[in-house]
């Protein structure tokens, strides 16, 4: 795929291989509709939990105990929903805070070839801060039961790791893309070490100079682990960039969920996100996905430029354009226009 969205300047893109430019700017633009997300919440302060005491002696009951420990004093005052609500909304809002920074430098790091830095900025978000997302969405009493649990290895990675595809399949049936993506997709990009096509190799050998465990990972002979690798060589985005952009939808919809939980967000600005977001993806994808986002769209072939009046004509870069960054540019007199798509929801 060579067009563009025109979402990201080309000044940021030149570094980036033509063909993969945009499943970059679908990534970023999955990044940065997450971001805005937790800021619109965190500034209606929705992840705020409120709670009506029934007595004014209840009321100063709490105050005493809260000055200790706030949660603890919910819960002795006979409100254990609602300091269960407050622990799941904090998790939820710090770790999708953590998970998008990473996420942000990584993809700012591949615009500068910095391959392997960003390599290592993405192991966390996709192996850890994704799986105890998943965890929350799919099964939340058995995330804050470990959670809460006075066996400190409860929420280990080890402990987790047998219970992966179970917890993304659970978290997965609870998103509106579990007819895009699939469990055994998302889990063997991830943690199969003999997937040539997936992160877990790349993320290793990121991470450590020599590795010997695991045939599969065995560092060559005379070798250090991406130490003699040329930074103008593409091909460890083609691996990045045919399994990322799935993997980033699976996240920003798990996180869409979270926050769905924090405060039920409007229907029609949800709907949007999740139209954009899959279309997008099928852009980027092409062939036969391309087609039916062309065909989704076909009724936008009845519209036209409102400079020379030209009918639409929906390009790969125009529907990369409509998805993505709200904005058309005209075939003829190739005037750009805003395009308002989300307020169509």
């Amino acid at each position: 795929m060579s067009t563009s969205a025109a979402l990201i300047s080309r000044n940021r893109l030149r570094w980036i291989p033509r063909k993969l430019r945009l499943a970059h700017e679908y990534s970023f633009f999955l990044h940065d509709q997450g971001a805005q997300l937790l800021v619109q919440y965190e500034q209606a302060k929705a992840h705020i939990v409120k709670v009506n005491f029934r007595s004014k002696v209840e009321a100063d009951l709490f105050s005493k105990l809260a000055e200790t420990d706030s949660i603890e004093a919910m819960r002795a005052t006979g409100y254990p929903n609602e300091a269960r609500r407050v622990i799941l909304n904090t998790i939820t809002m710090g770790m999708v805070s953590d998970c998008l920074h990473h996420v942000y430098e990584a993809l700012r790091c591949l615009e500068k070839r910095k391959t392997i830095v960003a390599l290592n900025l993405l192991r966390k978000p996709l192996t850890d801060n994704l799986m105890y997302l998943s965890w929350m969405l799919g099964d939340e009493d058995a995330f804050y039961a470990a959670f809460t649990s006075p066996d400190t290895n409860a929420l280990t990675p080890s402990r987790m790791g047998n219970n992966r595809a179970h917890i993304i399949e659970h978290a997965l049936g609870k998103t509106q893309i579990s007819d895009v993506l699939n469990t055994d997709f998302i889990n063997r990009s991830l943690f199969d070490k003999t997937n040539a096509s997936g992160f877990y190799k790349l993320f290793q050998h990121a991470v450590h100079l020599i590795t010997v465990r695991h045939m599969e990972l065995r560092t060559a002979p005379e070798n250090f682990n991406f130490i003699f690798k040329r930074y103008t060589d593409d091909d460890i985005y083609e691996v990045i960039y045919d399994i990322f952009p799935q993997l980033l939808l699976y996240l920003s919809h798990v996180i869409l969920e979270l926050y769905d939980r924090v405060k039920p967000m409007e229907k029609g600005a949800k709907r949007a996100f999740v139209v954009r977001s899959v279309l997008g993806l099928y852009v980027v994808e092409g062939g036969e996905n391309e087609i039916s986002a062309r065909e989704r769209l076909s009724s936008l072939n009845e519209l036209s430029c409102s400079s020379c009046k030209t009918g639409f004509n929906l390009t790969t870069h125009n529907i990369a354009r409509i998805v993505l960054s709200e904005s058309y540019r005209c075939t003829k007199c190739r005037k750009v226009q805003g395009f308002p798509f989300s307020w169509m929801f």
